[in-house]
C-alpha cells in the first residue's frame, strides 16, 4: 500500500502547533526530528520543546486525501513544504520500527515494542516486559533520561511502595512501576493526550485502575493530604520546571521517601542541589549527555535493604 509523505519545516517553538494543524489536515502519523542528519530524533516531553532551534515534521497522508487544500492551508499558515513523496507501507514501517526500544533493565524489566515476543534471560527465566508503540509521542523509552529512569527502578524494591511519576507522558515509567511490584502508582501530568496515552498504554499492558491512578496536577492537588505523600517521587521532566515544582515535589516525598530527578544536563546538577536543600544528592547517574540525580532526605536512612544495581540496560 502507497502513502502520501509531507515533510514540513518550522522553528522548534512552533513544532507542537505544526504537528497540530497537520493532523487536522487529515494526517494519519507525525513524526518529529531536527534538520540536520546528526540530529537526534527526540521524544520531547508534554509541552516541552525541541533542542534543535529549527525542526522537521514528517506527515503521512492517505492517497485519497486533498493534498491540494492541505497545501493551501500549509502556505496559509506559512508553514514551508520540504519535500513531497509517494512510501510503501514496507519503507513507512521500517522508519518507524527504527525507533523501537528492545532493552531489559536490570534483568528484572525489558522495554519492548508492542506485538513483540518476550525476550528470555539467558538462565531461561522470564521477566515482565513493558510493551509501548516505538513512536514519538510522549516518550517510548529511546531517550536517555528515560533510561536512567528505567534502570532506576528495574534496581529499586518497590514492593508496596507508593509511587509518583509526575510528568508521566506515555506512562513509561508509572507502569513500569507497576510492573516491577508497586502497590499503589500515580501518574501525573497536565497534557490530556498524556493522561489518555497513559491510560491505553496500561490497559495494552494489563495494568488496572486498582493499581494505577492517572490525573492531572489540580485533581491530585485537590485529593486528600494522604493521596499527596508518596515513597517515590519520580520526575523525568527538564530542569527549570523541577526547579519550579522543588517545593511541591519536595513536600509529596514521604520523610523516608525517595526523590528522583531526570531530564538534566550536567552543569544543571548544582542548580538542582540548591533547589532541594533538604535533600542529599550521591553522585549522578550518566548517560550521554544526560544526568539522573537520586535524593534523600538529609539525616534520614532508609531502613529498608537495597536492590540497587548498576545502571543500564
Amino acid at each position: 500500500m502507497s502513502w502520501l509523505q509531507i515533510s514540513v519545516e518550522t522553528v522548534a517553538g512552533r513544532a507542537e502547533q505544526t504537528g497540530s494543524l497537520l493532523e487536522q489536515l487529515g494526517a494519519l502519523a507525525v513524526t518529529l526530528s531536527g534538520m540536520e542528519d546528526g540530529d537526534p530524533v527526540l521524544e520531547p516531553m508534554p509541552g516541552a520543546q525541541p533542542l534543535w532551534a529549527r525542526a522537521r515534521l514528517t506527515a503521512l497522508f492517505d492517497l485519497s486525501a486533498d493534498i491540494g487544500a492541505v497545501k493551501a492551508e500549509l502556505a496559509k499558515q506559512r508553514v514551508a513544504i520540504a519535500d513531497l513523496a509517494f512510501v510503501q507501507d514496507e519503507d513507512w514501517q521500517n522508519r518507524w520500527q527504527a525507533h523501537a526500544v528492545r532493552a531489559c533493565f536490570g534483568q528484572r524489566l525489558w522495554l519492548l515494542p508492542r506485538g513483540e515476543v518476550q525476550e528470555v534471560q539467558p538462565d531461561g527465566h522470564r521477566v515482565p516486559a513493558l510493551r509501548l508503540d516505538p513512536g514519538l509521542a510522549f516518550g517510548s523509552g529511546s531517550h536517555p533520561t528515560t533510561r536512567l529512569c528505567l534502570a532506576w527502578l528495574a534496581g529499586a524494591d518497590l514492593a508496596g511502595k507508593r509511587v509518583l511519576d509526575f510528568g508521566c507522558g506515555s506512562g513509561v515509567l508509572a507502569l513500569a512501576a507497576c510492573l516491577l511490584g508497586a502497590a499503589r502508582v500515580t501518574a501525573v501530568d497536565h497534557d490530556p493526550q498524556a493522561l489518555v496515552a497513559t491510560w491505553d498504554n496500561a490497559a495494552y499492558n494489563g495494568v488496572t485502575a486498582e493499581q494505577l491512578t492517572v490525573i492531572a496536577p489540580a485533581r491530585l492537588a485537590e485529593s486528600s493530604p494522604q493521596s499527596q505523600v508518596f515513597d517515590v517521587v519520580i520526575a523525568n521532566i527538564l530542569a527549570n520546571p523541577l526547579v519550579e515544582l522543588a517545593g511541591h515535589l519536595s513536600a509529596m516525598t514521604a520523610k523516608a521517601g525517595e526523590l528522583v530527578l531526570s531530564g538534566l544536563l550536567p552543569d544543571q546538577e548544582q542548580m538542582i542541589r540548591d533547589a532541594y536543600p533538604t535533600f542529599q544528592f550521591p553522585p549522578v547517574a550518566r548517560e550521554d549527555d544526560w544526568i539522573r540525580m537520586d535524593g534523600r532526605r538529609a539525616g534520614v536512612e532508609s531502613g529498608r535493604p537495597s536492590r540497587r544495581m548498576k545502571d543500564g540496560g
